[in-house]
């Protein structure tokens, strides 16, 4: 579905991805794991069109997509939920939901049905729909930050540090909730700090280390890699 080929990222002078290369298969969870400043980030906005490469390609379904811009990226089904959320708060919870259906808005279709899958995986919002997002709490505004980017018929979602400053038992209540996303055929590539939840929910995973991919197997094999359990998961 996704393949990434030996892609460079600069930011400048410095190099933040350095030859690398990993695929997503259709229905998959597949979780980027790292320090911070691995290249974990840059990957995902390497993939949504946010940075050029300066070397290697990205296809999407078989389609080179690193040359196209980012609303092209979402309009052939790829939809980024950024770190940190980014939700615009001085709007409500409905109209961050509806801005993440501008592509569909702009053909003329109707998005009532999109909006009320949301609300059924997140019930919360269905609650909060007329509050602004400024005043929700981080979990809120994380399960609206996912909400919005479902809202653009995703085949292949990118979550970026998803259980970022939340407390534990929203994570797992979050990381519930991309499982269940996952069941209902959105095909996932995940980047998280959180290396045991991430391994917990992916079927793959790579490891990133100074922009270089330095290990991938099934996130069952790498939960008892000598390398991983020491570097990520405190063992």
């Amino acid at each position: 579905m996704l393949e990434v080929d030996g892609i460079e990222v600069r930011y400048g002078n410095i190099v933040a991805l350095q030859e690398a290369s990993f695929r997503v298969d259709q229905g998959e969870i597949v979780t980027l794991i790292g320090a911070n400043g691995a290249g974990k980030t840059t990957s995902l906005r390497s993939v949504s069109g946010l940075l050029p490469l300066s070397a290697g390609s990205i296809r999407f379904e078989g389609q080179r997509i690193d040359t196209l811009s980012p609303e092209d990226i979402v309009r052939l089904g790829i939809a980024h939920s950024p770190e940190g959320r980014r939700v615009f708060p001085g709007l409500t919870v409905a109209e961050n939901l509806e801005l993440g259906a501008t592509p569909w808005r702009k053909r003329g279709d109707r998005i009532d049905s999109d909006i009320e899958r949301v609300y059924a995986l997140f019930p919360r919002l269905k609650e909060r729909e007329k509050q602004l997002a400024w005043s929700m709490s981080g979990g809120e505004q994380q399960m609206l930050a996912v909400g919005r980017a479902l809202m653009s018929r995703p085949r292949l979602l990118l979550l970026d540090e998803p259980s970022l400053g939340l407390a534990p038992i929203i994570v797992e209540q979050l990381f519930d909730k991309i499982a269940s996303i996952n069941q209902l055929g959105v095909t996932i590539l995940l980047v998280e700090q959180n290396a045991a939840m991430a391994l917990s929910v992916a079927t793959r995973g790579y490891v990133l280390e100074n922009g270089r991919i330095v290990l991938h197997d099934t996130t069952q094999r790498m939960q008892d890699h000598p390398r991983v359990r020491e570097a990520y998961l405190g063992a």
